[in-house]
Parts: structure tokens; sequence; C-alpha cells
């Protein structure tokens, strides 16, 4: 076996596995020397046939979450096949995230784009809501080493938002579609990911958290700024929340606003022009950058 180690978000990963080449979607965020500070532990099995958890079911979706009371993997994700109803692959952690096996049938294709993708993102996200982290629905850049976030339903134009910062502001694409957050020393900090969707456009930086931008089209643009608690509701459904336990929840919403007290909220309404751009920056440069 093989062990890979990893630094996503600040949470530093651990990786068993007998393979080398189902990670290679993860070779930005590889660590150089291995670490003693385990935050996540996963081990990976392939394996001829793939069991289904016995437990109740929590969510009924293309994966399926089990809970299985007084078991130490006390909660289990797996995906079956649409068509066999066999299950491809099934990913079982204890109580925090900390620990999880991965086990799946012997696939080339299904170690990169279901374990070292799908599954082990699920594991990540719920592991990062331990630490104070959320993930969220999103574009995230670095702009003269602050942070700024797109967030919006598919399709509103995050990700257009973001290139044009990125052509003409100078600016760096973190993450253009599920960026993490966390509170490091009470202080929101934006980190790419290597989860970011079809496009893969992500870079393994940080920076401090200053703006969260929600986006609405619009024949012409204007800006206002929200409070924290009008931005909590509009803010909640881009994130990947525990929706299945409520405790967890309650420690998640928590986090999400102490994140949102100590940045700024906007809602944009824009057009995918260079006017929005303009209108932004000079929300954020009188705010922040003067």
């Amino acid at each position: 076996m093989n062990c890979l180690y990893y630094q996503i978000a600040g949470l530093t990963i651990k990786v068993i596995s007998s393979r080398l080449d189902g990670f290679r979607t993860l070779d930005a965020f590889a660590m150089d020397h291995p670490s003693e500070i385990i935050d996540l532990e996963i081990m990976t099995t392939p394996s001829v046939h793939v069991s289904i958890p016995e437990g109740k079911l929590l969510i009924d979706d293309q994966a399926k979450w089990v809970c299985i009371p007084g078991a130490y993997y006390n909660t289990s994700v797996y995906l079956p096949n649409e068509t066999t109803g066999e299950v491809i692959c099934r990913a079982d952690a204890n109580e925090d995230w900390s620990s999880a096996e991965i086990t799946y049938v012997e696939n080339e294709e299904i170690v990169e784009a279901i374990v070292a993708g799908f599954l082990l993102e699920i594991i990540f996200r719920n592991r990062l809501l331990f630490k104070q982290g959320i993930v969220i629905h999103a574009s995230a850049i670095s702009w003269e080493g602050q942070g700024i976030v797109f967030t919006a339903p598919s399709g509103t134009g995050k990700s257009t938002q973001a290139k044009l910062w990125a052509e003409h502001m100078q600016a760096r694409v973190l993450n253009d579609d599920r960026p993490a957050i966390r509170l490091i020393d009470q202080n929101p900090t934006i980190y790419g990911t290597p989860w970011s969707g079809s496009k893969t456009l992500y870079y393994n930086a940080s920076a401090p958290l200053k703006a969260i931008v929600l986006l609405e089209q619009a024949s012409k643009n204007e800006i206002i700024n929200l409070s924290a608690a009008q931005a909590v509701s509009k803010i909640m459904p881009r994130c990947f929340l525990p929706y299945y336990d409520q405790e967890i929840m309650g420690m998640c919403l928590n986090t999400l606003g102490e994140m949102l007290s100590g940045i700024s909220v906007y809602h944009l309404k824009c057009r995918p022009d260079m006017g929005a751009v303009k209108l932004l920056h000079q929300c954020l440069a009188n705010q922040y950058f003067i």
C-alpha cells in the first residue's frame, strides 16, 4: 500500500491506496513530505463486490446516504449502477469524518473520477465542517492579495465575472466552482480546492476573504450592500451543508454567521461586462483598498 499526503484548505489528508495513478487530479495539492499531524485519513480498497450498507436511509439521490447507529463508521455513502443497481463504490466515515474507508469495484476510471473525485470530495467537505469550514458553490478569485467570491444559481454568470476580473484586473481564479472557506484565527479565508466542475479551473492558494458577491442577471449594473442577517438566507442555498444532521447543521450555521460578520456581502445585479467589474471594484476600493 502507498501513502499519499495532500493539503487542501489547510487540512492535511493522508490517502492509503494500492494505486498511485488514480489520484493525479490531486497532484497540485500534494505535500512534499509526509506529515505526522493528520486531519483526515482515507483508506481505499478495490473489491470484486461492494455491498449495500445496512442502516437508516438519510438521502435517496444518485448517491445514497445511510446512517448506521452504534457503528464506528456511522455514515455510509454509496453509488449504485443506474442500470443494474449494483454498488460501484462506497465510502464509510466515522462521526467527525476524520477517518474513512472507500471500497470500489476495480476500474481505473472509477478510481480517478469517482474515488478521487466524487467520494473524496464528499468526505473532505464533511470533514471541513468540523474545522470551521464550508464548501460553497461559487467562483473564487484572489485580487491584490484579497479573496472575492461570486455566487449564484448555476448559469447566472459566476464564471463570467471571475473571468472578467482575471482578464482585466489581473486576478487569479482559485476555484471556478467549489472553493472552500475557513475561519482561521476567527478570520475568514478562501481556498482553492481540486474539485471545480467540468472546467477543472483551480489553483492551490488561499487569500483572506473580503467579500461575497451574490449575482443576479440584469439589464443594467446595480449593487447594494447586505447585512449579515440578510446575507445568511441567500448564501445558505449555495453552501454544501449537512442537512442530514441537525446538530452538525447548527454548528455550521454558527460558523457561517461568524464568517459573514467579518466580511462584506454585496448583491450585484449585473451585465456580463466591464461595467459590473468597475462598479464592484469601486465598492471594494472604498471599503478595503484605499
